[in-house]
């Protein structure tokens, strides 16, 4: 039987970004860079790009530009642009900027939310509920971001029955495609499996991406165990840079899951995704170069089997 598609979401130019620092040697990418290298991920194959978020620019000066770089995108045929908004301003923005799909942001946790954006669950809820609004009336797409579904570190283990909840409210408000993220990167294959599993049962006409972040290493299990279990989309960034920004320690080590390795596992077990990996893991390497922080990629560091190969071959 053959194996579903997966579709690749590449979201350097938003999560990737918004956490980089300000260190020595570092360097936040111009809007005419930006626009580069969202040239270079279409031409790698990538299927949507999260090109920015409308966020407020004093939170995340790296996505000052958001209004620009939206206005400014490359017309391409077949390749999804969509942006971050986290309420109805932003919503608001995105679709005057010329946004066709605009991706609505909340968490599962409550402690979380209050840390993160100063908003509860409920609060957050009627907000997306009016995004949705406005997405259907302008009539562009909507998705759901919604982080924190697996391990909160002030909360600890989310419940299923709340994401399951909120997903059927999110339903109700005519959103057809649902991201979970594991925000913190310490989630395990057999409860992402399950949380998955759970959705595609309770929602089977419901788009489901997973979104998910590095840590203990087990993000590339986390995957597959998603994928198993019936989820679409696979949210990533190329490099694994990125992670979540309200956490009570340093978020330095964190990341993304690497879009590269993503590929790789991907073709590695007979899955399309259309993307070409060779292409894409030079993004990787010029995204590396421009900003200064090296590549968390497995497969950019190492290599693929094929390449070990030829230098055992070479070197026998």
């Amino acid at each position: 039987m053959t194996q579903p598609k997966a579709r690749i979401v590449e979201v350097l130019m938003r999560d990737g970004l918004q956490t980089m620092v300000h260190e020595a040697g570092w360097h936040v990418p111009t809007t005419d860079e930006k626009l580069a290298m969202i040239e270079m991920i279409a031409d790698a194959g990538v299927p949507e790009i999260e090109v920015t978020g409308f966020v407020h620019p004093k939170v995340i000066p790296m996505l000052a530009d958001a209004d620009e770089v939206v206005r400014r995108l490359p017309k391409r045929e077949g390749v999804v642009y969509r942006a971050l908004v986290p309420n109805l301003r932003g919503a608001q923005r995105a679709i005057d900027a010329g946004c066709t799909k605009v991706s609505a942001l909340i968490v599962a946790s409550e402690a979380y939310s209050m840390k993160n954006s100063r908003m509860n669950i409920a609060d957050n809820v009627e907000q997306i509920r009016q995004v949705a609004e406005l997405a259907h009336s302008a009539g562009i797409d909507i998705d759901v971001s919604m982080g924190i579904c697996f391990l909160c570190p002030f909360e600890g283990s989310i419940e299923q029955s709340r994401v399951l909840d909120l997903i059927e409210t999110f339903a109700s408000f005519g959103i057809h495609e649902v991201s979970i993220a594991d925000s913190i990167g310490m989630s395990n294959p057999r409860d992402v499996g399950s949380l998955v599993k759970a959705i595609t049962t309770r929602f089977p006409d419901m788009t489901l991406g997973v979104h998910l972040h590095e840590c203990t290493g087990m993000a590339i299990a986390n995957i597959l165990a998603a994928y198993d279990n019936g989820a679409e989309v696979f949210e990533a960034c190329i490099g694994g840079y990125g992670g979540g920004i309200a956490m009570p320690i340093s978020v330095m080590g964190m990341g993304n899951v690497s879009t590269e390795d993503v590929v790789h596992l991907f073709r590695e077990i007979g899955v399309e995704t259309g993307v070409d990996l060779a292409q894409l893991r030079a993004v990787g390497e010029y995204a590396a170069e421009l900003t200064g922080i090296p590549s968390r990629s497995r497969v950019t560091q190492y290599g693929t089997y094929e390449e070990f190969h030829d230098l055992a071959q070479q070197y026998r």
